[in-house]
């Protein structure tokens, strides 16, 4: 995988998101890491490709992991939009989100985050846009942010620091995860 960051958030929210039904390594996509075909294994397992339509955890069964598929690009442009992590990181304390937004940032456990503190720091708007953008409401795209922002926070600083080329990891990652999600769609409409 070319980008092991990103790999590395797409595990971790996706290991939180399934509640332990996968376990992700330092890395995705380093050798004994959950998912250690790649993005496209990954993303797969998300979206869950291998299984029937329409089945249980299917792609169109609208579960958890397709959810937070489907945002993570769109939780990765709004953090660019907004300044890049540390910025976002600001955001959250400006807001009253301080202890959550250090504990991204620590080598501890994350603190997590409610759709209180992302309707506060995303802004009702977005949420209101994205929400009408995708066809899901409002709590699950708030929801889904507040699985996200955090791992994200946390795979950008493993050491604790957010260190000065995390964002430019955020932009490649990007457009990996673009890139990836178009090869998977083009694949599913063939």
């Amino acid at each position: 995988m070319a980008n092991p960051i990103l790999g590395s958030i797409l595990a971790g929210v996706f290991a939180k998101a399934m509640r332990g039904r996968a376990k992700a390594g330092p890395y995705a996509g380093a050798p004994g890491a959950a998912g250690s075909g790649g993005l496209g294994d990954l993303l797969g397992g998300m979206l869950g490709r291998g299984r029937p339509m329409g089945s249980p955890g299917g792609a169109l069964a609208g579960n958890k992991g397709m959810l937070i598929a489907m945002l993570l690009p769109f939780a990765m442009q709004w953090v660019q939009r907004n300044g890049g992590v540390g910025a976002v990181l600001d955001r959250f304390r400006q807001k009253g989100y301080t202890k959550q937004a250090q504990s991204w940032l620590s080598t501890d456990q994350n603190t997590d985050v409610d759709e209180t503190a992302i309707n506060d720091v995303v802004g009702l708007e977005e949420l209101s846009r994205l929400s009408r953008q995708l066809g899901v409401p409002e709590e699950e795209v708030a929801r889904g942010f507040a699985e996200i922002l955090p791992e994200m926070a946390d795979k950008l600083s493993p050491d604790g620091n957010l260190p000065p080329e995390a964002d430019d990891a955020l932009d490649g990652g990007l457009a990996e995860l673009e890139r990836e999600l178009n090869r998977m769609q083009t694949s599913i409409t063939a």
